[in-house]
């Protein structure tokens, strides 16, 4: 039989607890001088130790919720010679820097000082150009490692340059370059820090986003999960919507349902702002086209017992990418309604949506006709901005077209459609 394996849980530099693994079955216990915050509702301070069972295993659930998913788990896993099914290595390999404010270290492992260095452009450039046979983390001081599908790292940016963080040194944004399958999903980045870019001038919360080129195009979101206090830049406890509800990542897509919505804003003290902000994400998602909009993509700051939504994230139009030009026929990962595809969509579907949330019928209207009376013009300028910038480098005016697609194709289909059921 393995001899148990154990990682050190810290939360800036102070020891949350220890994470165990025994012959396949997870184990976390509580440091008795933690008293800052639960790790969800079901890992709780007053429980002290919490063990996995056979079928329930609420913590592993939790910490593989904090890795990568799909390709970029495996590439990751390549990387490291570790198989991607043995998350509790990954999480040894990669957890000094992951989702949140949790630090995974070795027992006998001891945190670098906190350090940064320069992350050139011709750097990162290469990296890029080497996706996706090697991660972008190759080659990085500190083994990091964040949920989702999608190439990413944890980085700093300020005054316009990259640094990597070295060590304790917390990442301050995440970046993304364009989509390893540029067949399938061209110009990746452009549409995402769009998409982003539009959902911040018609009022949803969301974090600053960049677009820069090095030369090639990467996508920087401000990490939300980040709070500076007196100078110093600190994590934030953050859960994810299958870490809330305790559920494995893979329930992610198919837990997306109204029971689902209801538990989450359970949860929260400020019921009615997290009906609210629900309700325009998922009108949002549904005017550009983003039916990937799982419950790894709603997240909740925790703090004092109570579960609040952080800025949205995650936001781009996938439906864009559908085979010759039929998004309408693309499948929505929530029901709306009646509705099970974009193009089934009506009025009467988003208002039985807001009823599910509790909300009034003049809210509903009312947040409807502000979205489709100011998206357009939003997505006008922002296009207009970006070709008035420097457009000669390599896919720039392929960018444009992608983004023009978006808006007088997605957009405009979905606004008709509404328009059309009124």
């Amino acid at each position: 039989m393995p001899d148990p394996r154990t990682l050190n849980v810290w939360c800036n530099q102070e020891l949350v607890g220890k994470l165990t693994e025994a012959n396949n079955l997870w184990q976390f216990e509580y440091s008795a001088n933690w008293h800052d915050f639960n790790l969800s509702p079901d890992l709780t301070i007053e429980a002290g130790t919490i063990a996995d069972g056979g079928t329930i295993r609420p913590v592993q659930w939790f910490f593989d919720n904090l890795l990568p998913e799909e390709g970029a788990r495996s590439l990751m896993a390549d990387d490291a010679n570790i198989n991607q099914a043995d998350a509790f290595s990954l999480l040894a390999h990669f957890g000094a820097e992951s989702a949140g404010a949790l630090t995974l270290l070795q027992e006998d492992e001891i945190s670098i000082p906190a350090e940064e260095q320069p992350l050139p452009q011709q750097t990162l450039s290469e990296r890029i150009k080497q996706l996706p046979h090697i991660p972008l983390s190759t080659g990085s001081s500190k083994r990091m490692s964040l949920a989702g599908a999608q190439h990413k790292l944890p980085i700093i940016y300020r005054d316009g340059k990259l640094f990597e963080p070295i060590g304790a040194t917390p990442s301050t944004h995440i970046l993304k370059p364009d989509h390893s399958d540029p067949e399938q999903y061209p110009h990746s980045a452009v549409n995402e820090w769009f998409i982003m870019q539009l959902a911040e001038r018609i009022g949803l919360t969301v974090p600053d986003t960049f677009l820069i080129y090095v030369p090639e195009p990467v996508y920087l979101v401000a990490r939300f999960d980040r709070e500076k206090i007196e100078n110093q830049l600190l994590r934030q406890h953050i859960l994810d919507g299958c870490q809330l509800l305790t559920l494995a990542n893979t329930y992610k897509y198919s837990q997306c349902n109204s029971a689902s919505l209801d538990r989450l804003i359970e949860f929260s003290r400020s019921k009615a702002v997290t009906r609210q902000r629900l309700l325009q994400w998922l009108l949002f998602n549904l005017l550009v086209g983003n039916t990937d909009d799982h419950l790894k993509n709603l997240s909740f700051y925790a703090a004092n017992q109570d579960f609040n939504m952080t800025p949205h994230y995650d936001l781009i139009s996938t439906a864009v990418y559908a085979n010759n030009n039929k998004w309408g026929e693309e499948n929505l990962v929530w029901p709306i309604g009646e509705a099970r595809q974009l193009n089934q969509i009506s009025l009467a579907d988003i208002q039985a949506v807001g009823a599910s949330l509790k909300l009034s019928q003049r809210y509903v209207e009312r947040t409807i006709k502000a979205m489709t009376d100011n998206i357009t013009k939003h997505a006008d300028s922002l296009i207009e901005e970006l070709s008035q910038q420097n457009n000669s480098g390599p896919g720039r005016q392929g960018e444009i077209q992608l983004l023009r697609k978006i808006r007088y194709g997605v957009i405009e289909d979905m606004i008709r459609q509404l328009d059309n059921t009124l």
